[in-house]
């Protein structure tokens, strides 16, 4: 990745701290949009672009009163057999 991807993943890192590993291939997308853009190099169709991976991360402001941030959930009776902890 480059300096400027890099930094585009730690302010994504700060931002959003709901995502986990399993995101890591839309934020690397993310990272190089946002790249593309600071360097005013994004058109129209990649803005568009980077707005659909931005909501898909919940990181727009519809899409973040989405997020789980960890709280409390209710308990699912099937968790004893697909092993979720208590």
């Amino acid at each position: 990745m480059t300096v400027e991807q890099k930094a585009a993943w730690a302010e994504i890192q700060y931002e959003m701290p709901w995502l986990t590993s399993s995101d890591r291939i839309m934020v690397r997308l993310a990272c190089s949009w946002i790249a593309r853009m600071d360097e005013g190099d994004l058109g129209v169709a990649a803005s568009g672009a980077l707005a659909s991976i931005l909501s898909k991360l919940g990181a727009t402001p519809v899409d973040v009163s989405k997020v789980n941030h960890g709280g409390e959930e209710e308990d699912d009776p099937a968790d004893e057999f697909f092993g979720r902890p208590h």
